[in-house]
């Protein structure tokens, strides 16, 4: 009972730290916008009170630029926690995260073929980064379940085996593309390190879609906590495994790959979210499903905002840092904490 009184304070307690990791990282930025003109701004679109006393390119700034990229910085942050949490409990392995399968080595593939062909074929190609990006990201998990499935049985070895051989066979094309490009290989280079600039109308109908693959991967909490005991107990108890393991992942990898092809690489964000939250929570999946999505989507548009603001602090420049750099930076200590201080003491 302490415990799960425990969990909801907690719960509640990332709520309040979603809440104001939103405010903060609307507000902060190159042009600064204070706190109070950044909540009056939002709740006058929200409730249409029309314009109030606050400088027009406030507003422009609030609304135009920093909400879409916050909202597509929570979207991402909580799709690729989820899908860190289902690949590391139905593969049972705590290193797994959302491009195990070779994700995001197909969609950088795909974004350094749309690059490659703008330059051949015409500009007209760049703007369909994205799509070529999805595509991508997509062929490699139908070729990893080709290539891992046997008389249609699919094993947790052979998926993770077939991830690194397609991951690798993906790399040495976009290795390719990047030796034909020569000097402009710089715009690949740029979208590998992802950003959560640009590609904002896809934004709505990504939302959507992750959203309701998050709810449904929550229904499937009981099964999860099963299955990360092992297949065998999770069989005796009524857990249809390999069904179960094919759909989960087939859907994480979806928002993975939707995820991936509008904001580039952004790693570890699947890996440092669910690992803090196990530490935090426990196991139990029912509560670490929707820790890990408000912590996600706290956690990246906070590397973000700190992305934006970073260089303007230290060099005074309007440059930014690609996000994907910030969360690296941050996971790499985690993981080195985790392997010295966790170890097993918090692994199932």
């Amino acid at each position: 009972m302490k415990i799960l009184k425990r969990n909801y304070i907690s719960l509640i307690l990332l709520g309040i730290i979603f809440s104001l990791s939103f405010i903060l990282s609307i507000s902060l930025g190159s042009v600064g916008v204070p706190f109070k003109n950044t909540v009056q701004i939002l709740l006058a679109k929200i409730f249409d009170y029309g314009m109030i006393n606050i400088h027009e390119v406030q507003y422009d700034i609030v609304l135009k630029i920093r909400v879409p990229r916050v909202f597509l910085g929570m979207i991402v942050g909580a799709s690729l926690s989820i899908s860190g949490l289902v690949f590391q409990a139905i593969l049972k392995n705590p290193l797994a995260d959302p491009y195990t399968l070779g994700i995001s080595a197909g969609a950088a593939f795909g974004a350094g073929l749309s690059i490659f062909l703008s330059y051949i074929l015409g500009a007209y190609f760049k703007t369909l980064l994205p799509v070529f990006a999805f595509i991508g990201a997509i062929s490699t998990v139908f070729l990893v379940y080709f290539l891992a499935s046997t008389k249609g049985r699919v094993q947790v070895l052979t998926i993770i085996l077939s991830g690194v051989v397609v991951s690798y066979l993906f790399s040495s094309g976009l290795v390719l593309l990047m030796s034909l490009l020569g000097e402009r290989s710089h715009e690949v280079i740029y979208w590998l390190m992802g950003s959560l600039a640009g590609y904002h109308r896809f934004l709505i109908p990504a939302a959507v879609i992750n959203c309701i693959i998050i709810v449904f991967t929550f229904s499937f909490f009981r099964d999860l906590d099963l299955m990360s005991l092992g297949d065998d107990q999770a069989k005796s108890l009524g857990v249809n495994t390999e069904f179960i393991r094919i759909l989960l992942l087939s859907s994480t990898s979806l928002i993975t790959a939707i995820s991936v092809s509008l904001t580039g690489t952004i790693g570890f964000v699947g890996l440092i979210v669910p690992h803090s939250m196990r530490l935090l929570f426990g196991p139990r999946h029912k509560t670490l499903i929707p820790a890990s999505v408000i912590a996600g989507a706290s956690f990246l548009p906070l590397s973000d905002t700190l992305a934006r603001t970073l260089p303007g602090l230290l060099f005074q420049t309007g440059m930014e840092i690609p996000v994907g750099v910030i969360t690296s930076i941050f996971g790499s200590p985690f993981f080195i904490f985790l392997l010295i201080h966790g170890k097993k003491k918090y692994w199932f």
